[in-house]
């Protein structure tokens, strides 16, 4: 199905609706090109029903009953059609509503000629000013591949973030020739220009339009060389106690115990310390709002080196100052000898007799054929779980048991500027709420926002009242309460293969959201913010004179309906947990997968839960585990 001038048209006029100030035919054509451009068609047939179904006859809600076109209502009328769809009860059409709300608002704020865009007047926002590029770029070994070659190997690596550089390291530096495919593009400092939209395409799973499939939350993924340790804050956190004890207890005892000297290492090779964790602007109101209510927090942990506060840490560092895999064990592991290809994508693992000998997949289209007698598995917790069900591996757990660590945000507004796109994205995090159920709670950070995420994630109830909003951006703090989760989904893939993400928040997960909401407002009022506004469909408001326990009951009273509030996930995990148990695992203590010699795995997909804390760090730590248990030189 494709999207016809017809539905161009209606496309069009819903843009009008939701950002009239908006060049609508180039956001209209902008987004069918994203969609198109994510390869999925049910995402552009999706779009196709909808604007068709909105064009069908219906009562004209400003002319007494009058059967009319959407496209032919005035704009008011338009408005409170759309609303109609926004606050239904039934979730499909919810989920219409907020798909097309956000891919208007993102493609109107986050595109830029020559870094402007006239949406960002009275915003505040302006695009930083080009940081400058490091004395020594980064250089890697990147091969190209030609049609039909057969590519050969004592080791291959899949994914090259946290997880899969750190393994490729490790191998190469024991004389291993180690050949790393990444189905993301090579990204460097000179292309890391702080352009929201352009990174979007370049570094994210989906071009950043990664969702559950119900659209219920956004999933946000790095795809690139390098992986999310280029796209993420920076944020370095060791596995709280309690968790360890936790994965002990799962069988996983020796891992827990041997972790410490992991950690220590990574730490030294990525640069983690606190010295250039200086508090932004929101980072700073955070510490403040919890230091009113006697609330504790540190300061966080940061794989920096010469950071210059740019402010896009989101899109890639372009300073070379973030120590991500792209600068640190991927060079590593070139520097021995290492191989990287690519735009490869993965399509199986190959085996013989009960033991791995390859991968297939292709790129540009091409397809290649790779050997090697070991292949790890480190294209994360989404990418991981859908290559071994595309080879049929690994078991009937695959893919289950997906934690999120979903993230219902909550926005303050400051009499003061703010700029939460500027500056540390986050040096501030408190534990308070972290052991409210056990070892599970949640825990309070800031993040960085540039504006297309900003205004995609702000409630919509008219254009005016979106612009009113909008303009009052510079003054916006942003509180993401980090939960982690008890209750787990599922990833598994459609009939090309590709990844699905299933969650729902409900459960103890859902109590623990709807308290962070609370919470994270508590600590706005107390750091000064002159209001808070939640993240439903129809936000609630707060303001320091207003009722507390009125508001918390409100928010738990409406409870987490899926499209009734913005939610995130920064962090996936645990769809191919390791475990001592092959009925309830995919892979033993050491992360080889069961019945496959030679197959390991070395990515957050490994973790037998949700690890609470931001997963880079321990990602990086099992992976330096798991590599050093490959048999071999």
């Amino acid at each position: 199905m494709t999207v016809g001038e017809r539905e161009r048209l209606t496309l069009v006029r819903v843009v009008e609706t939701i950002v009239p100030e908006a060049p609508a035919r180039v956001v209209a054509d902008t987004i069918v090109a994203e969609l198109e451009a994510v390869g999925r068609p049910k995402l552009v047939n999706d779009l196709v029903l909808f604007l068709r179904l909105i064009e069908q006859p219906l009562v004209n809600l400003a002319s007494a009953g009058r059967a009319t076109r959407f496209s032919a209502l005035d704009p008011a009328a338009r408005e409170r059609y759309l609303l109609r769809w926004a606050d239904s009860a039934v979730p499909l059409r919810r989920t219409a509503f907020q798909a097309v709300k956000r891919l208007t608002l993102f493609v109107a704020y986050s595109r830029s000629a020559r870094g402007a865009n006239p949406l960002w007047a009275g915003t505040g926002f302006e695009r930083p000013a080009l940081a400058p590029l490091p004395a020594h770029p980064v250089r890697l070994v990147v091969r190209a591949y030609h049609d039909a070659e057969v590519v050969t190997a004592d080791a291959i690596v899949v994914g090259s973030g946290a997880g899969g550089a750190v393994a490729a390291a490790e191998l190469a530096a024991r004389g291993r020739k180690v050949l790393v495919l990444e189905q993301g593009a090579l990204s460097t400092e000179s292309s890391f220009d702080g352009d929201e939209a352009n990174g979007a395409a370049r570094l994210f799973w989906a071009r950043q339009l990664l969702t559950t499939e119900d659209l219920g939350l956004s999933v946000f993924a790095g795809r690139t060389v390098g992986g999310g340790t280029v796209v993420n804050w920076s944020t370095s956190l060791r596995l709280p106690a309690e968790v360890r004890e936790e994965w002990a207890a799962a069988g996983l005892d020796g891992m827990a115990k041997e972790l410490d000297e992991h950690y220590d290492a990574i730490e030294r090779r990525i640069d983690v310390d606190t010295n250039e964790s200086d508090p932004n602007a929101p980072n700073a109101l955070l510490a403040k709002g919890l230091d009113a209510l006697g609330l504790p927090w540190i300061p966080i942990p940061r794989n920096v080196k010469g950071c210059g506060d740019c402010g896009p840490c989101g899109y890639g560092c372009r300073r070379g100052a973030k120590q991500s895999t792209l600068v640190t064990y991927l060079a590593d592991a070139c520097a021995n000898g290492a191989e990287i290809i690519a735009g490869c994508h993965v399509e199986r693992i190959t085996t013989e007799n009960g033991r791995v000998n390859g991968v297939e997949g292709t790129v540009d289209g091409v397809g290649i054929r790779a050997e090697a007698p070991v292949v790890v598995l480190a294209g994360g917790a989404l990418g991981t779980p859908a290559l071994l069900l595309r080879s049929k591996l690994g078991g009937p757990t695959v893919g289950e048991g997906l934690h999120l660590h979903p993230v219902a945000p909550v926005v303050g507004l400051y009499e003061e500027p703010v700029r939460v796109w500027s500056g540390v994205p986050q040096a501030v995090v408190s534990d308070a709420f972290a052991r409210l159920d056990g070892s599970y709670g949640f825990r309070l950070e800031i993040p960085s926002a540039l504006i297309g995420v900003l205004s995609a994630s702000l409630p919509w109830r008219s254009a005016a009242d979106h612009r009113a909003l909008i303009a009052r951006a510079d003054h916006a703090s942003v509180i993401i309460p980090i939960v982690r989760d008890r209750e787990s989904g599922r990833v598994t893939v459609d009939r090309r293969g590709r990844a699905l993400v299933h969650y729902r928040v409900r459960g103890q997960t859902e109590r623990h959201t709807l308290r962070s909401i609370v919470e994270a407002a508590r600590v706005h009022l107390a750091a000064g913010a002159k209001e808070v506004l939640t993240l439903h469909t129809a936000p609630l408001r707060l303001r320091p004179a207003d009722d507390m326990e009125a508001f918390a009951r409100e928010v738990h009273r409406r409870g987490i309906g899926a499209n009734r509030l913005a939610m995130f996930s920064a962090h996936q995990m645990s769809t191919a947990r390791m475990g001592a148990d092959a009925r309830t695992s995919v892979a033993d203590v050491d992360g080889r997968v069961w019945g496959v010699d030679g197959l390991v795995v070395a990515d957050a997909s490994a973790f037998p839960n949700a690890s609470g804390v931001n997963p880079m760090l321990t990602v990086m730590a099992l992976a330096r585990r798991n590599a050093a248990r490959v048999p071999g030189r």
